[in-house]
């Protein structure tokens, strides 16, 4: 990198450290150990198979996820939320590694927190997370979510030593090696009110969110953080099927969504945070 493109990136960091002071939801000391590990890593060129994260010792899978992780998590604190209780219960649908299981007991440190996650590598780092940062009650479950009890097929990255951000039980998402894993409705467990609800699961959103309805136990729920997968297959657009599930199950919410073309028919993350009003 020549000096020039040093001191842009040094620029860079300097002005998001800055934006994440001023704007940034987090208490503090939360949000000053964020800009801490923020201006570390972004010093570090190649990072070491364990990364210190706002105190936690994280195990991660490679330097790209481990840096998208942490700035979409806790930089951008995409899965902020305000509960009325410190001990809120949060369900965590596709924890990868553990790092929004991490960003949500910094935030709430009493949390109760179950999480899923279905690729036996990444599901192995997850627990070696949740064990090394000696975090309690946090139960962790090795299966994929979706509308029915049964054996899935599951698409990974064909390196068995490799996991990624767009595992999924749709071979229109990833395209790389195959391995049957077990699909749970979310519903079974679920059994007093949940405070959040974080489903990011790679197109099976919609899918977990009707069998919540069906059960009534969509009812038991106060706020949720949906990333849903627009465009997985670009020729079908059902977005708005989600959005009146919603509605119909006395939700508010916003939505927001990123794309690197624009306007552009491929693949979009849309995020929507629902809230309930009735």
């Amino acid at each position: 990198m020549s000096v020039a493109d040093q001191a842009k990136a040094l620029l860079r960091s300097i002005l998001t450290a800055r934006r994440i002071r001023r704007e940034s939801e987090l208490p503090d000391p939360f949000r000053s150990e964020v800009v801490s590990t923020f201006l570390r890593l972004n010093y570090i060129s190649r990072l070491p198979s364990t990364v210190s994260v706002t105190g936690y010792e994280v195990l991660h899978r490679g330097d790209g996820e481990l840096r998208y992780l942490f700035n979409e998590i806790f930089v951008e604190a995409c899965y902020f939320f305000h509960a009325d209780t410190a001990q809120p219960v949060i369900i965590d649908c596709g924890s990868n590694i553990g790092m929004s299981i991490l960003f949500f007991k910094k935030l709430y440190p009493a949390a109760r927190i179950i999480g899923f996650e279905p690729d036996p590598l990444t599901f192995d780092t997850l627990k070696t997370n949740i064990a090394h940062n000696a975090l309690s009650n946090v139960i962790v479950h090795r299966c994929a979510l979706g509308g029915r009890d049964e054996t899935r097929d599951f698409y990974r990255a064909t390196e068995p030593s490799r996991s990624d951000l767009t595992m999924s039980t749709l071979k229109e998402r990833h395209h790389g090696a195959t391995l049957a894993v077990d699909c749970r409705r979310l519903s079974t467990f679920i059994v007093e009110e949940v405070d959040l609800i974080k489903i990011d699961i790679e197109g099976a959103e919609h899918e977990v969110l009707l069998d919540l309805a069906s059960s009534g136990k969509l009812r038991l729920i106060k706020q949720m953080h949906i990333e849903y997968h627009h465009h997985i297959n670009s020729d079908v657009d059902s977005l708005s099927r989600t959005i009146r599930l919603l509605e119909d199950e006395g939700f508010g919410y916003q939505l927001k969504a990123t794309s690197s073309r624009w306007p552009t028919p491929r693949f979009q993350d849309i995020s929507i945070y629902c809230y309930r009003t009735r």
